[in-house]
């Protein structure tokens, strides 16, 4: 049995426990069965290398939980497991998952409307666990997504023990390593903007839509919207330089090419439909009204018909992971 410190509150009384599950939520939390999620299985091995009895291990970005389910089942000695994120839908259902397991607990990332960003780690950690420390942290498929990255690594020193491992997995950095070929996997949104403008363009079922796609305007902050989503890519060398700044030594950087299935692709980018193509229809962040029914079904054709246009022929497409594994 894992024990953590006494003035920890391993679910924290916060009003996101108490909601119901989202399904937003739980349909990411499918994505876990797509044969692309084999990308968590480096950093399981990594981090089940750097566990023993007692150590606690925080998973930033934990989603719903997918990489703790793997971790746990590899484990039959007394371990801690955090999972941190910034959304309370997807940390609902990860707390739906583990609220019986002593070894797991769970810290929402809340935003600060006064300071207008996310808290940090040791802003959402207590005393009680940062004076003990952490020994192991994962960051997978997440990285790329931190704005502040200096201050997020920073946060992560703070909290963690001299010594301690931090593993890192991403398709979305530039590596000059990637294979030629391979796809950095958020990039392809880019590319289904463009097969399904042309679409628009050509077909009268879509004469709707060509208003806007002429509005360079609107279409500016339709694309401002799409890379909150789907970031602009930075490249490996800014990661390493901020780690080092950050007090981690990079100790190994490897690269893994990973097959994403078109099918599995698609669930995902439909789950966010809204990042992908908010000119289909229009977006309450944009023009301050929800899509109808008609345009997301709209949407959910030309994101599949896109998809399906750019991997024509292919039932998958080659992927870049890049890993860092730093030590503290």
């Amino acid at each position: 049995m894992f024990d953590w410190p006494v003035e920890f509150e391993r679910i924290p009384d916060e009003e996101w426990v108490r909601q119901p599950l989202d399904r937003f939520g739980l349909n990411y939390d499918n994505v876990g069965r797509h044969g692309w999620y084999k990308n968590l299985e480096p950093t399981v091995a990594q981090a089940l290398s750097a566990l023993d009895d007692d150590k606690v291990l925080v998973d930033y970005s934990a989603g719903t939980g997918l990489l703790t389910k793997r971790i746990l089942a590899n484990v039959s000695y007394p371990v801690g497991i955090l999972n941190v994120d910034a959304s309370p839908k997807f940390l609902r259902v990860a707390v739906e998952h583990f609220r019986d397991d002593e070894r797991v607990a769970f810290r929402l990332l809340s935003f600060s409307k006064v300071e207008k960003r996310l808290r940090l780690l040791d802003e959402v950690v207590e005393p009680a666990l940062l004076d003990r420390g952490v020994d192991v942290l994962t960051s997978t498929n997440a990285i790329h997504l931190y704005g502040d990255l200096t201050a997020t690594l920073e946060s992560w020193s703070r909290a963690m023990r001299p010594g301690g491992m931090v593993f890192v997995g991403s398709a979305n950095i530039r590596n000059p390593n990637g294979r030629p070929g391979d796809w950095i996997i958020d990039e392809t949104v880019a590319a289904v903007n463009e097969i399904a403008a042309t679409l628009v363009r050509r077909e009268p079922a879509f004469e709707r839509y060509r208003d806007v796609l002429d509005d360079s305007g609107r279409m500016a902050k339709h694309t401002r919207l799409r890379e909150k989503v789907f970031v602009p890519v930075r490249p490996l060398e800014l990661y390493l330089d901020a780690f080092a700044d950050a007090g981690f030594t990079v100790l190994h950087v490897f690269d893994e090419t990973i097959f994403a299935r078109v099918d599995e692709w698609y669930q995902l980018l439909g789950n966010y439909h809204d990042g992908v193509l908010s000119w289909i229809g229009g977006s309450r962040r944009v023009e301050g009204h929800e899509p109808t029914e008609t345009a997301v079904r709209d949407r959910m054709f030309l994101i599949r018909y896109s998809l399906e246009k750019l991997f024509e022929a292919q039932t998958s497409f080659p992927c870049t992971w890049t890993y860092l594994t730093c030590r503290r």
